[in-house]
């Protein structure tokens, strides 16, 4: 006769319960369902003790699960050995999101060809959108490099009003999940986000493509999250030596992070050397640092090792010669003072600097000064267009030591006859000469000369080597560093 004890019914739906929503590995599942098993059903007159055994039994089964799919799974957001909150990668934001309970679970759990995709924590605010996703196989392995995102497979964010306002991007930093985010460079105003997932294929250059369907969806009320945003009016204004002014704004503290603003605004002699839209092309350099000097964060310095919690920034034109500007942080001191520095900035102007040379006499490098930059053109050759037709187009080969940022620069070509071309440039630059207590100092170096990888100006449609080359910089990226000023904040 079969005997029924209830002490292992009870037993089997405690485990049940605990491992309902945990993806197990097949090896992980039938260890559990053997040590299930092994409950043992017989009668026995010291029932008690059977019982305290199956019990025993019970949970060091459970342990057993636990500490197997440890092996596989992602820890939580909260979780300090192999987290967004690792002590090698901090998240500030995160981590202050974690105290105020605003950490979601979704419990996103799809299912297709033999693959499971998984979401069980995510983060927003109007700072920035976080969400840990994990991609398994049947045997419960974390596939981290088969989920591409682009016209295939996208995550979008839309508003209360159905408004689609971002789209997700794999940030990396760890392999245990996707670290997809979404930043905002305005804040979000909504009391409620909806995540959609349209995911449909699976696969990448070195692995084959699977086609299914892991879409999913999942609404986060963003009401709490936006209580807790304050906003901070700044003030103090400076004029630099070259006319540009600056004005502080205000600070927006949000639970992720910090948004600075500011606006700056060109004088008429300013104007004058970056005529039509040159004067858009700008680029601001300042840094943070408590009372002692020390660095908290940094925002385009010719420094080595800086400080670098920035998530986004933005500027935009208010009236001609006027910008506003916005960065969000990471954070900022809340209960301490610190100052605002500011370092330099850089500019697109008219220039007109030019040098000559002939190619058939470059024996050795030669040096030319354009402004305070110096190139050191060591050759010439003729190269297969960038543009992919299969013409030849002329290659000048350089050095290039810069004080001035090269982003904005522009440069024209001229032949023996006159005949003017585009000039486009490529290759590897790096700071050089920059100091760990400096944000100032140093220069951009053009190319490689340790590993003999020079820059390169491509000259389009010049497809011979001509007897004399004249390079011209119309445009430089000027870079002013004489600003003498900082602010104190938080007094």
């Amino acid at each position: 006769m079969s005997y029924h004890d209830p002490v292992d019914h009870k037993i089997k739906q405690f485990l049940k319960s605990k491992t309902r929503d945990v993806i197990l590995p097949d090896t992980v599942q039938l260890a559990v369902e053997d040590a299930l098993s092994s409950l043992s059903e017989q009668k026995s007159k010291k029932k008690s003790y059977f019982v305290q055994w199956r019990w025993a039994a019970a949970v060091i089964a459970l342990f057993f699960a636990i500490g197997a799919i440890t092996i596989y799974t992602v820890p939580t957001f909260a979780e300090m050995i192999r987290s967004l909150f690792a002590k090698d990668n901090p998240d500030i934001g995160l981590l202050r999101a974690q105290e105020l309970g605003l950490v979601h679970n979704p419990h996103i759990k799809v299912k297709d060809k033999g693959y499971t995709l998984v979401i069980e924590e995510a983060v927003a605010d109007p700072t920035r959108v976080t969400v840990a996703l994990q991609l398994f196989d049947k045997k419960g392995k974390h596939e981290r490099e088969r989920l591409i995102l682009g016209e295939a497979n996208n995550i979008t964010i839309k508003d209360d009003k159905g408004n689609t306002v971002g789209s997700m991007y794999d940030m990396g930093y760890t392999n245990d999940f996707y670290y997809m985010v979404e930043f905002f460079s305005e804040p979000l105003q909504t009391d409620k986000i909806t995540i959609e997932g349209n995911i449909n294929t699976l696969g990448n250059r070195d692995v084959p493509s699977i086609e299914g369907n892991w879409d999913f969806s999942f609404d986060l009320d963003m009401k709490e999250a936006n209580s807790k945003t304050r906003v901070e009016e700044l003030s103090g204004t400076y004029t630099t030596p070259h006319g540009l002014t600056v004005h502080l704004k205000r600070i927006t503290r949000m639970v992720q992070g910090v948004r600075f603003e500011l606006e700056t605004e060109l004088d008429d002699a300013a104007m004058a050397r970056s005529p039509g839209d040159l004067w858009e092309k700008q680029a601001l350099s300042f840094h943070f640092e408590n009372l002692d000097k020390e660095e908290i964060h940094s925002v385009n310095p010719r420094k080595l090792g800086y400080m670098d919690s920035l998530m986004t920034f933005d500027y935009s034109v208010i009236e001609k010669g006027k910008m506003r500007w916005s960065y969000t942080f990471k954070y900022l001191p809340e209960n301490e003072p610190y100052r605002f520095v500011l370092d330099g900035y850089s500019i697109a102007e008219v220039d007109g600097s030019k040098f000559s040379f002939r190619p058939a006499e470059l024996s050795e490098p030669k040096s030319f000064k354009v402004l305070k930059d110096r190139i050191d053109v060591i050759g010439t050759s003729l190269e297969k267009s960038q543009r992919g037709d299969k013409t030849d187009e002329l290659a000048v080969l350089f050095y290039g030591s810069m004080d001035n940022e090269i982003r904005h620069e522009l440069w024209t070509a001229y032949d023996s006859e006159g005949k003017q071309y585009i000039v486009s440039k490529r290759g590897a630059s790096s700071l050089e000469n920059s100091l760990p207590d400096q944000w100032r100092k140093g220069f951009i170096s053009m190319g490689d000369r340790n590993m003999k990888s020079p820059y390169e100006f491509r000259i389009e449609g010049l497809d011979h080597i001509p007897e004399e080359l004249t390079m011209e910089r119309e445009v430089v990226d000027k870079r002013y560093n004489d600003p003498n000023w900082f602010v104190l904040l938080n007094e």
